[in-house]
């Protein structure tokens, strides 16, 4: 199957509406047209040619974001990763994934050094010439899953994998021309990477972040009317003082952790109730989506996707389904023989058919004889009021195996860990109460480390 390559289809025919926002810049269907022609040309003279991997350290700069669909023209796959990888990482990452190639587009972060770079003019234009068609089977990127369970391993999607998502996505979070949606995550996370495709195949603006200025008051500023976040970049939001009522916001995403019911409650007397999400590399973002009811409800599939629970496990395949994982030179589908995906994650259907997701089967440990899912304690914890954040991680004891400590990140003030403990016991048993309460520590992604935070409980009991 193939068709127009969107950015095309809508310089021709809205050329002049604004495609990209990026602070004082504002590119034009018409201009990022040119612009992407020009750059898949530049990598065509380069040498890169359809099929080949281009490494890309990048967030989620104009830069990057023109590589990445630069990429799609000339048919060489993308692969982002986070600019913060040490420089080792980064070199064993691309031995991997077989890459000869790197890209810079954001200059003030280092690039692994045993690759010949690539120097771009991202501010050239050039004809398209013929209508630049994408086909759905053709490899458009790689994103590296977050490693909680051992090495990163590279995802590798399809064009329709991403044409799939997001046209599922739209049939209950619409996407159009006056649309404009913030890109508030990294183009190294599937999420971010997915929210230009729902963008441009509905013709509207990608607006950039900016980590210069407030996002509350970008939102009453910009033309920002669809926001991806996590519950923390939320609860942040929050604070600076936002009010969807002054901006014109009406679509609010929120996935990636546990979802606080007093956020929601929030949000939903300031106005905007938010759809709730789960989603996952493998599926090119997006799975299933609804509004918030219940601790773990994350709704029903989207078009495009099929889900099933086997053995408390979820099981998902479909149109947004990803070719395999990539490394050393082969490629792993990673399903079984009736092509399903099983995800490590535990989950159930309601009596409404909404998929309750509980954790992953991998963070499961025991306790006295008895299993504790940690996400368990996560969801009740960030349900009370006060609570920003919380993680919670198993750490060796002498009776009993292991036993939960919880890490907690305040909203305002310091709370008392009594009251905590009565709360999570009202709803769960004992044994799941945390024997320790740690504090949040400074700097952490948003997409937290579960093993190093574990390490980090084991060193900071031990000097107790």
């Amino acid at each position: 199957m193939t068709e127009t390559c969107p950015i095309h289809y809508w310089a021709q025919q809205t050329p002049e509406h604004i495609a990209v926002e990026a602070g004082a810049v504002r590119l034009s269907y018409r201009t990022l047209n040119r612009r992407v022609a020009s750059l898949a040309q530049q990598l065509a003279r380069q040498g890169l040619m359809p099929g080949m991997p281009l490494l890309v350290p990048t967030r989620g700069s104009l830069q990057g974001v023109l590589l990445a669909w630069a990429c799609l023209r000339a048919g060489v796959v993308f692969c982002p990763l986070n600019p913060a990888f040490p420089v080792a990482q980064q070199q064993a990452l691309a031995r991997r994934m077989q890459v000869t190639r790197v890209c810079q587009p954001e200059s003030d972060f280092a690039y692994s050094s045993e690759l010949p770079p690539i120097s771009l003019d991202y501010r050239a234009e050039a004809d398209p010439g013929e209508p630049p068609v994408l086909y759905a089977s053709q490899r458009s990127n790689t994103i590296l899953t977050s490693g909680s369970s051992g090495p990163p391993k590279a995802v590798l999607h399809r064009v329709g994998n991403h044409l799939a998502s997001a046209r599922g996505s739209a049939s209950l979070m619409p996407v159009n021309p006056d649309s404009g949606w913030l890109l508030s995550l990294p183009l190294f996370h599937v999420g971010g990477y997915a929210i230009a495709f729902r963008v441009f195949l509905a013709g509207g603006r990608l607006v950039l972040d900016d980590a210069t200025r407030p996002l509350a008051e970008r939102l009453m500023q910009q033309p920002i009317t669809h926001l991806s976040l996590v519950p923390t970049q939320l609860w942040r939001l929050l604070r600076e003082g936002f009010d969807p009522r002054h901006t014109q916001l009406r679509e609010l995403l929120l996935g990636g952790a546990a979802i606080p019911a007093p956020l929601v409650e929030r949000l939903q007397r300031l106005g905007l109730t938010p759809k709730v999400s789960y989603g996952l590399s493998e599926m090119a973002s997006q799975v299933c989506t609804g509004l918030p009811s219940d601790p773990g409800v994350v709704g029903q599939p989207l078009p495009g996707r099929q889900v099933r629970v086997v053995d408390g496990e979820i099981q998902v395949k479909g149109d947004t389904l990803f070719s395999g994982y990539l490394a050393d030179g082969a490629l792993d589908p990673a399903v079984n023989d009736e092509g399903w995906f099983a995800t490590r994650d535990r989950g159930y259907f309601d009596d409404q058919q909404a998929l309750v997701v509980e954790g992953r089967l991998d963070n499961v440990f025991i306790s006295g004889g008895e299993n504790i899912q940690p996400e368990s304690i996560e969801q009740r914890l960030v349900d009370y009021p006060g609570v920003a954040q919380a993680l919670v991680v198993a750490v060796p004891h002498p009776e009993w195996g292991e036993r939960p400590v919880a890490f907690i990140e305040p909203q305002t003030d310091a709370l008392c860990h009594k009251a905590l403990a009565a709360w999570v016991r009202e709803a769960l048993p004992g044994f799941m109460v945390p024997d320790a309460w740690l504090p949040w520590p400074p700097q952490v992604a948003l997409k937290p480390s579960r093993k190093q935070f574990a390490e980090l409980a084991r060193r900071q009991l031990a000097d107790v």
